[in-house]
């Protein structure tokens, strides 16, 4: 035989053992997208997920959990690539936290188109009906509980008619909108009665303001807002996420305000969780994201399964809100919500489902 047909031979069987590697060691491969990489919750998220994926491999459902983000909370391009290129990849199905509810509708759409099914978690879609399930918080009822909190305290402080900062996160995120309307929809009704008694009423100092994606462009427009109200004798704020709750902190901190204007926050952190007992923060509205992340990833394996994951057009599955106090802290109810080792020993009450 020629040289070159040797040549040839080996050249076909070493295509051919590479195209014969071992077999996947898995049955469906699923992308977790959070909104960004380095906030506290999405770390508890990636670790639910994990969870999840280890439950399922107990009942003989081996699945891949491919952890995939933005680095920061405001880069939705980023988000959307992401996206594209895990559908292009053959995943088998999304879990994804969209950074925006009406740009992220067109990526999850061409996912959806190609036959992969996609969960939403923590924040929804301008269109929620391309979507097999929403797994969040109830935002509006945490906004709702901040309010109730901070007016509690102020009360406490004797201060029924409190001068009141919302301080925002970003436009475009569902999650913290549906915080932000809960909280100023509270005020306003409790200003509202207010009126009708005759009494003096709350007053907002500032309610338009947004902290941005990140602690220290939430620092810079905290501090200057701060400076520039100090004088009318801010009483009490909320910020509406970890990171604008961290901005508004350090601000407080910089301009020896804590302890003496009220601030109540959404979402934890060492750092946030400390203050909290020093009591440089009256309180958190804490999210359960560990259990966000289990339930996504199993309720999309359960999906792919072939089992109804909306029985009646249910597709919303609240996971809860708590308020997170210097007296509560230390309960291990609270301390479930985020602390890595008590997660572990979580359960969790996993509705009966029927094949579609």
């Amino acid at each position: 035989m020629p040289r070159w047909g040797y040549v040839g031979l080996a050249l076909v069987a070493s295509l051919a053992l590479a195209g014969c590697g071992p077999k996947a060691d898995y049955k469906y491969r699923v992308v977790v997208i959070p909104k960004g990489l380095t906030h506290e919750h999405w770390q508890s998220v990636h670790r639910g997920a994990d969870r999840a994926a280890a439950s399922l491999a107990e009942q003989g459902i081996k699945v891949e959990v491919i952890w995939d983000g933005p680095r920061t909370e405001d880069d939705a391009q980023a988000q959307i690539t992401l996206v594209d290129r895990h559908v292009a990849g053959g995943v088998s199905g999304i879990v994804l936290a969209p950074q925006h509810s009406e740009t992220m509708v067109a990526p999850v759409k061409r996912a959806v188109d190609k036959g992969i099914p996609v969960v939403a978690i923590d924040s929804g879609l301008a269109d929620q009906d391309v979507l097999i399930k929403y797994i969040a918080t109830d935002n509006y009822n945490g906004g709702k509980l901040a309010a109730e909190r901070l007016l509690k305290v102020l009360r406490n402080d004797g201060k029924p008619a409190p001068k009141l900062v919302l301080f925002r996160y970003a436009k475009g995120s569902e999650s913290t909108e549906q915080r932000e309307k809960g909280f100023e929809d509270h005020i306003n009704k409790v200003i509202d009665e207010q009126k009708k008694k005759g009494e003096p009423t709350i007053t907002w100092l500032s309610n338009d303001k947004y902290a941005g994606a990140t602690a220290d462009s939430a620092l810079k427009v905290a501090s200057p807002l701060l400076g520039g109200l100090q004088d009318q004798g801010i009483d009490g704020i909320f910020a509406v996420n970890e990171s604008s709750a961290t901005g508004m902190l350090r601000a407080m901190q910089s301009l020896k305000l804590n302890k003496k204007v009220r601030l109540v926050g959404f979402d934890s952190s060492p750092p946030l969780l400390q203050a909290v007992s020093d009591g440089d923060i009256d309180g958190l509205i804490l999210q359960d994201p560990y259990k966000m992340g289990y339930l996504s990833v199993w309720t999309l394996v359960k999906h792919l399964e072939g089992y109804d994951v909306a029985p009646d057009g249910d597709k919303e599955w609240s996971t809860g809100e708590y308020l997170v106090t210097r007296e509560n802290i230390d309960e291990k109810g609270i301390r479930q919500l985020f602390d890595p080792d008590l997660q572990m020993d979580r359960g969790f009450g996993l509705p009966e489902l029927k094949k579609r």
